[in-house]
């Protein structure tokens, strides 16, 4: 099979020199551009004549699809337009990037989502993660997803991501109609998880007795072991205030302030004894988030502080 050689820029601007199998049906048509043979973008992608006849695995640049829009507009005004390809009549996922071939056309992402407005398939519409996972009530509640082009609580509640440094972050719930009333994180295989367990069933078992109209969710972290857990209370004075006072009641019964739920998470729970027996006189330091705090408020400091202190240590 020939060949073709191509020297150019990649994403980077780093220069390439790239080499490809070309068929005798390639090689009969006017385009070279190595993003025909390499992927990449093409200004002419839904006017090339050869793009659908010779395997073109070019994607649509800016300027390509500025230039469909600009001619479909024309032509839903009625104006003779000429030179459109048969990928201008193709609709592409928007997320996936393959051309929608479902019987009933594609989905749309929903307002205010990532995806708002733009069409997708329906592998990518329906099973795509959700970020969060809402319950309209208790235990019989059916589950409504947020997730990147869907949101199925009809605009009560919208997702957040937050973020805990350029890595790591994770989705909170925003609403106008609903207040948060208590949030936590479930860490799996820590002993906090049991006792938020507890405190979860007294909490719902209770709003319910109290016909409370709340809502609970649970949304995704950058951790895989760890998901949020957050309780709404509709916005209703009278409810908040039985609200609080049934959490408040709960947390007492479950033992929630226990220092055991707030060590062992970040590091070893005699790491931490070790670092509290260094720098307990001048710093508080009672559980891992004490320790990060001050890890934050020393920067660079803290290190030689630490070696100081173990010198200190060796020679009482």
């Amino acid at each position: 099979m020939p060949k073709i050689g191509f020297i150019h820029f990649d994403e980077k601007g780093v220069v390439r020199e790239d080499t490809v199998e070309v068929t005798q049906e390639q090689l009969g048509c006017e385009c070279i551009l190595p993003a025909r043979f390499l992927g990449g973008t093409c200004d002419k992608f839904y006017t090339c004549k050869y793009s659908v006849k010779v395997d073109c695995k070019a994607s649509p640049s800016k300027l390509a699809e500025n230039i469909l829009k600009d001619m479909k507009e024309k032509q839903a005004a009625g104006e003779k337009t000429e030179g459109l390809n048969e990928r201008a009549e193709e609709v592409v996922c928007a997320m996936c990037g393959e051309v929608i071939k479902d019987e009933d056309g594609p989905c749309y992402g929903e307002e205010g989502t990532d995806y708002e407005g733009k069409p997708l398939c329906e592998p990518c519409y329906y099973e795509d993660e959700p970020y969060a996972t809402i319950y309209f009530g208790g235990e019989d509640a059916e589950p409504c997803y947020i997730s990147s082009c869907r949101n199925e609580t009809e605009g009560a509640f919208t997702v957040q991501w937050h973020r805990t440094d350029p890595w790591r972050g994770y989705y909170e719930l925003k609403s106008d109609a609903y207040v948060e009333v208590f949030t936590d994180a479930i860490l799996s295989g820590h002993e906090s998880e049991e006792m938020l367990k507890k405190l979860y069933d007294i909490v719902l078992e209770r709003f319910e007795e109290e016909e409370i109209d709340f809502v609970r969710a649970f949304c995704r972290s950058s951790n895989v072991f760890s998901t949020g857990l957050e309780i709404w209370v509709k916005k209703d004075l009278v409810q908040l205030l039985k609200a609080y006072i049934i959490i408040a009641d709960a947390k007492q019964a479950v033992d929630y302030d226990n220092p055991l739920y707030s060590t062992g998470i970040l590091m070893p729970r005699d790491a931490l004894e070790r670092f509290k027996s260094l720098v307990g006189q001048k710093h508080e330091v009672h559980t891992d988030a004490d320790l990060i705090d001050v890890v934050e408020e020393c920067g660079q400091d803290f290190v030689p502080e630490i070696v100081e202190a173990i010198g200190r240590e060796g020679k009482e």
